[in-house]
């Protein structure tokens, strides 16, 4: 009897545990309908749409993944991709009016601010210090950087390209008329090289991948290592960046994404971009190797910006002037707002 009384008010209580937590879960997955239900009821987020003028190049590469990953959608954009053959076209796009935003080096966005075009840059997509070289026929006698004086080197004026050509100049104390500079789109660059309409190009990846394996041996190239720190921008004109603050934060969203996306499946990442510009993995290589795809807004850029704004007014590309505050032309807010570990300016 003692031990029949001693046991039944455990069992009484196990009795009533289960009842209370079969309440409780009843409770929880009633919640939990009404939080789906309330989930669902909730309007979807409104649309961003921009439209960005991209260059079919390596240096857009983030941009290029996040668009075929399907990126911006996921971060509420509906992004229009207008293709350009190179950054100062796409800028050109800009320009026109025919694009909100616009993928391009950063000689180019200079050489317009200096002209009183009102940009700004929202954040860089790319860097390389390493990736541009000239390339020179071996039978017209160019075995060495000084070989190269009164040779007609082609080169497309206003970029890149012609920046670091310079740099290249004055890395190896070549006066810059020295060379007779023959102005070539990007696509032509590797014909008048082959053709013999030039002597010698400057050029970026792909282009010098394709002149290398076009020419072999018949080449020589030529290289400056940290001449020019070139960096690759997203840009805007800077009314329209201030008005449109949250669909820059959902397009920085969106470009880090796509910047873990080549951290972490870096081979995949590869593929896919090779992909996107239409491109053989082993053409695309060179440039996957030579490139930073980060996100970010660097201090330092501001010291190349000047020092491209200087070479551009000694070249005529812009009336001699003060030099502008290039501070006044970085729109850090979205990516400050989003991640702001990648901003290191100093206001």
């Amino acid at each position: 009897m003692r031990e029949d009384h001693l046991k039944a008010p455990p069992l009484a209580g196990r009795s009533l545990s289960r009842r209370h937590a079969a309440g409780l879960a009843a409770l929880a997955v009633f919640a939990t309908a009404i939080g789906l239900s309330r989930r669902r009821a909730a309007p979807p987020p409104v649309l961003e749409k921009l439209s960005i003028a991209l260059p079919q190049a390596p240096h857009a590469g983030l941009i290029h993944l996040a668009s075929a990953q399907g990126l911006f959608e996921a971060h509420g954009l509906a992004v229009t991709v207008l293709p350009q053959t190179h950054g100062k076209a796409a800028l050109a796009a800009l320009l026109r009016g025919g694009a909100d935003l616009a993928a391009v080096a950063d000689v180019p966005v200079v050489i317009e601010i200096l002209n009183g075009a009102p940009l700004s840059i929202v954040t860089t997509v790319a860097s390389a210090s390493n990736e541009l070289a000239v390339l020179a026929r071996r039978d017209r006698m160019v075995t060495s950087p000084a070989d190269l004086r009164e040779r007609r080197v082609g080169v497309t004026l206003g970029t890149s390209g012609e920046y670091f050509l310079w740099a290249f100049m004055v890395r190896h104390r070549l006066a810059p008329q020295s060379l007779v500079l023959v102005d070539l789109p990007p696509h032509r660059l590797v014909d008048a090289l082959r053709d013999g309409s030039v002597d010698a190009i400057a050029a970026w990846q792909p282009v010098r991948h394709e002149a290398q394996q076009a020419m072999g041996n018949a080449i020589t190239s030529f290289t400056a290592p940290d001449a020019y720190a070139q960096n690759y921008a997203v840009v805007g004109r800077s009314e329209f960046l201030a008005s449109r603050g949250e669909a820059l934060r959902r397009l920085m969203r969106a470009l880090l994404d796509a910047e873990r996306f080549v951290e972490a499946s870096p081979s995949p990442a590869k593929l896919l971009l090779a992909s996107c510009l239409k491109l053989s993995p082993e053409a695309l290589e060179p440039a996957w190797q030579d490139l930073d795809l980060v996100v970010d807004q660097q201090q330092d850029q501001l010291i190349t910006l000047e020092d491209v704004a200087s070479w551009a007014m000694a070249r005529g590309y812009a009336p001699a002037q003060r030099m502008p505050n290039f501070l006044s032309h970085l729109s850090v807010e979205a990516l400050q707002a989003v991640s702001p570990e990648r901003v290191t300016v100093v206001r």
